[in-house]
């Protein structure tokens, strides 16, 4: 019997062995990469952003503010002596850019005084930009470096009056509430094909005299070129934002579901919520949210938002309500509210913290107690006259959260007993449209 036992075990013990050894215990079929389209003869990829064709600045305004006071000419950018830094007026974090760059044939000057120029990620950390064929100067200074801080690890300058491409792959810095570093930025350059930068820490904002050190900003930031008073030119800028889910497609709502009162979930008979023109448009009659699958810790959102005309009972007159939940917990049952932080979206309140149905958090700011929640007004009113478009950005960061409306942080929290969980978009009674909710890694 004890034969008969171990002949019947044996290709049992086989057919172990072979399933660990399968190779498809190791094949992941999702999630699925997008599809990108790789430019042809110099031409940006399918999903970049074009941020100069030759044509026009129209992606660019003078860094202190006004027009942009650059040359365009030929198809070049080329910067005009004393007219000052230009920056995009798109923000930015995590990024791939691509940019290529000249300086003058005729050489003049040496040193740093020799085709002097630099891109600043988020405004703040250069990678230097200088005409270092055969040009002596110190060696954190010259092309390639990011400035002051790392030297590159060879030199691939061309000939002054050649063309010259940077590619530069870069992580923003993460901060914590309180001002600290959470995660310095990173980036990887490569000089003309060559990788001179290899995924270093930049060790804070550029600085030319004293050391660099890090003060704590807002995520995007704008993209900025230096006029260093010498004519670079450049042509052929674009930029791709890395790492952002973008929770809205345009096109329908799928990666989300809804809930009405006394609907349920995926009833929503009168089109409450639905996508027009590339936008989500929430109707309002009807309480509820649109909630997404999946949930989501340490993470930036970006929501761009502004008011309809319509209003609905119980909110017919008075202030336009809704609101983004976050940190609603899987499992938890759908109601009007689930337990969650709300960044309230109301005129003249975009956010303010609501602690829903037994979520808390700590803040600097004062606090109310107002229909059994935890109510913390934001510091100030930031929001843009009704019918304009509003920017909402949320940092979800372990048990730390910030509101910012607008650009402006006007909230911050510690000690959240919610830390992850679903996002909602809530319908209370207003007519809201929905640009565009972006996610970011944090």
């Amino acid at each position: 019997m004890k034969k008969l036992l171990r002949f019947l075990l044996l290709p049992l013990a086989g057919v172990a062995l072979w399933a660990q050894d399968d190779p498809k215990q190791s094949q992941a079929w999702a999630p699925v990469p997008a599809i990108v389209t790789p430019g042809i003869n110099q031409a940006p990829p399918s999903d970049a952003i074009v941020l100069f064709n030759g044509t026009t600045l129209d992606s660019w305004v003078a860094e202190k503010g006004g027009p942009a006071g650059w040359t365009v000419e030929n198809g070049e950018l080329t910067i005009k002596p004393g007219s000052g830094a230009i920056a995009t007026r798109q923000a930015f974090a995590d990024c791939q850019l691509h940019l290529e760059w000249r300086t003058p044939a005729v050489v003049t000057g040496e040193g740093q005084g020799r085709g002097n120029s630099g891109v600043f990620l988020q405004g703040r950390y250069e990678v230097q930009i200088l005409d270092s064929y055969h040009n002596s100067t110190y060696a954190n200074g010259q092309a390639g470096a990011v400035y002051k801080q790392h030297i590159p690890q060879v030199n691939a300058s061309r000939p002054p009056g050649e063309w010259q491409a940077y590619d530069i792959i870069y992580t923003a810095p993460r901060f914590n509430n309180d001002g600290s570093l959470k995660n310095p930025a990173l980036v990887t350059v490569l000089h003309n094909g060559v990788l001179v930068q290899d995924h270093v820490a930049i060790a804070g904002s550029t600085a030319n005299r004293g050391l660099p050190k890090y003060e704590k900003h807002p995520f995007q930031q704008p993209l900025v070129l230096q006029e260093h008073k010498n004519p670079v030119s450049f042509r052929n800028i674009w930029i791709r934002e890395l790492g952002v889910n973008r929770l809205l497609n345009g096109t329908d709502t799928h990666g989300w579901y809804s809930f009405l009162e006394k609907l349920g979930k995926n009833n929503d008979p009168e089109g409450n919520f639905k996508i027009e023109q590339g936008l989500l448009h929430v109707e309002g009659k009807n309480f509820g949210y649109l909630a997404t699958d999946q949930p989501y810790a340490n993470y930036y959102l970006k929501v761009v938002f502004k008011w309809g005309r319509h209003q609905y009972a119980p909110r017919a007159t008075g202030k336009r309500d809704s609101g983004v939940l976050y940190h609603f917990s899987p499992g938890v049952p759908d109601k009007i509210w689930p337990k969650s932080i709300e960044c309230q979206v109301q005129e003249g309140d975009c956010g303010d913290y609501w602690c829903v149905d037994g979520a808390t958090t700590d803040s600097p700011n004062p606090f109310l107690i107002e229909w059994n929640m935890k109510h913390i007004p934001r510091t100030a009113d930031f929001e843009h006259p009704t019918g304009e478009w509003n920017t909402i950005e949320i940092i979800c960061n372990g048990n730390q959260t910030e509101h910012y409306v607008n650009g402006h942080l006007v909230n911050s929290g510690t000690n959240a007993n919610v830390t992850s969980g679903k996002i909602l978009l809530q319908s209370e009674g207003a007519e809201v449209y929905y640009k565009s909710a972006d996610l970011i890694p944090f």
